[in-house]
């Protein structure tokens, strides 16, 4: 009857998508139609949810108040009080949900109070109004039960929530005695657990620990973990399916990885996003973790047109040599068994490094990207990547050419400076065979050199370490002194400093 009755009302002056209230009343406040990592209830379900708030002067009886969207109608209960907001979940506390195309209704005695026209904005986009009761934007920055900010978020990106400085996420996950035997005996293996993230709680989930060598750590010191939403069900963290917590034993700055990524992606080769994260394990305080984003083919819908491509990750020792396929791991892709565009490179690094082996190469391996990669490496005096051949990936997309993708960068500029132009991996060596590779990559290390230069890191890494310094020195799992940490502090803030000049100058004198 209150459905009918709410058809029936005489015109409102209220308007769908209207700017800010120009009355006082309540009204719609923040709607999220696509929930995934905005709100949950405790029990690792996600429903879609309205805000209402009150932006008149007086208490109102929600009871008098009806919430539908032309299919079912939420009655609301007790007072809301002036400038109060309450949350509505959907599917849960109304008997309706929602979805695109439909228009969400907030009816009062009189008749209409507020309206909105529901698109689709995508998972954890939040339709608010900025400030509370004003104007009507798309938004990843959800309050839900809190106050909105007087602008959305400049993205609608929600992965943006996951990774950036100046946010210290928690991380608490919870084993079975069961699961803790199992990591205890093979630590590499997957068990079932449940974490809460920021508050979120997700379960159950797959974890294992990370890291064979310089950073393995057992279970009882302080281990990297692999975190699997996706394992049981569809769940997600601000577009996440899986979670990297990297220890930072071998990198006193907890901000290395932070810093070289940066340069990667400034330079447009395609790097993880870093994030920082408190962690607890059966209530027991872990310390400060990086959140590094995973590699997965949301990270590469997120720089490539085809994210269905043959993804390789090369460890220590791994590279584009004879036989040597079936050693790359197979991360994903369309058929792991198929390792002919490995084949086809190594065939060609097998050969002379002439113009005419440039040519094949430059058939199956994007140089240019290459060459970018490996100054960024050398600019970052990553002795870990590529050039030691280790940590790296190797995406093929579909119709592309091979690229190359840094991972593992915790040992950066903080190692002693090398020639730019030696190394162990086969593909800079065949390059610096060649005269014409050669000079492009010289070319390219100048390029680097002054964009490390205009990126003004250093005055980054101070503001970050004067941020995230009081949560090192408390991490009671942390293996080093804290003047051990000044003086990596000091040492990257040395070699962003000075290297740059160091490597022009070796590229001026060897010209």
């Amino acid at each position: 009857m209150l459905y009918l009755l709410a058809c029936l009302a005489p015109p409102s002056p209220v308007e769908e998508g209207e700017g800010p209230i120009d009355t006082d009343r309540v009204v719609l406040n923040e709607v999220v139609v696509r929930n995934q990592s905005t709100w949950d209830d405790g029990a690792s379900s996600f429903p879609d949810w309205v805000e209402l708030y009150n932006a008149g002067p007086t208490p109102v009886d929600l009871s008098r108040l009806s919430l539908h969207d032309g299919a079912g109608v939420w009655h609301g209960e007790g007072g809301l009080q002036p400038g109060d907001r309450v949350l509505v979940p959907l599917g849960v506390d109304a008997p309706f949900r929602l979805g695109g195309g439909e228009t969400l209704t907030l009816v009062g005695p009189d008749g209409v109070l507020d309206r909105l026209e529901l698109g689709d904005p995508g998972p954890d986009v939040a339709w608010a109004r900025h400030p509370d009761g004003g104007a009507w934007a798309e938004t990843v920055w959800t309050t839900p039960d809190a106050t909105n900010p007087d602008t959305p978020s400049p993205s609608l990106d929600p992965s943006e929530r996951a990774f950036g400085p100046y946010k210290l996420h928690t991380v608490d996950i919870v084993l079975s005695s069961e699961a803790v035997a199992s990591l205890l005996v093979e630590r590499l293996a997957w068990v079932q657990g449940e974490v809460t993230l920021d508050g979120l709680r997700y379960g159950p989930v797959a974890l294992r620990l990370k890291s064979e060598h310089g950073s393995r750590r057992e279970l009882g010191e302080k281990p990297g973990w692999k975190i699997d939403l996706n394992e049981y069900a569809d769940l997600r963290w601000h577009g996440q399916k899986g979670l990297t917590l990297n220890n930072v034993v071998q990198d006193p700055t907890y901000l290395r990885e932070h810093l070289t990524y940066t340069l990667f992606r400034t330079l447009g080769i395609p790097a993880p996003r870093v994030g920082w994260a408190s962690v607890t394990v059966n209530g027991e305080p872990y310390g400060v973790s990086v959140l590094v984003e995973t590699v997965d083919d949301a990270f590469l819908g997120r720089w490539y047109d085809d994210p269905t491509g043959a993804l390789y990750e090369g460890s220590y020792g791994v590279d584009l040599l004879p036989g040597h396929e079936l050693d790359f791991e197979y991360d994903r892709g369309p058929d792991p068994d198929d390792r002919s565009d490995l084949t086809a490179v190594i065939d060609v690094l097998a050969g002379p490094a002439d113009d005419a082996g440039m040519a094949r190469l430059e058939g199956l391996v994007n140089v240019e990207a290459l060459l970018t990669y490996l100054a960024a490496e050398t600019l970052a005096l990553h002795w870990d990547g590529y050039r030691n051949t280790n940590n790296y990936r190797l995406y093929h997309e579909p119709g592309g050419r091979l690229e190359m993708l840094p991972w593992g960068t915790d040992n950066t500029f903080g190692a002693m400076p090398v020639s730019p132009w030696v190394g162990r991996g086969i593909l800079l060596r065949f390059c610096m065979t060649n005269p014409t590779c050669r000079g492009r990559f010289d070319a390219r290390l100048v390029e680097v050199a002054d964009r490390l230069d205009d990126l003004a890191l250093v005055d980054e890494l101070r503001d970050l370490d004067a941020w995230l310094r009081p949560a090192i020195a408390a991490d009671p799992k942390r293996e080093f002194e804290m003047y051990r940490h000044d003086v990596a502090i000091e040492e990257t803030t040395w070699r962003l400093s000075s290297w740059p000049d160091e490597v022009r100058a070796q590229v001026a004198f060897w010209r």
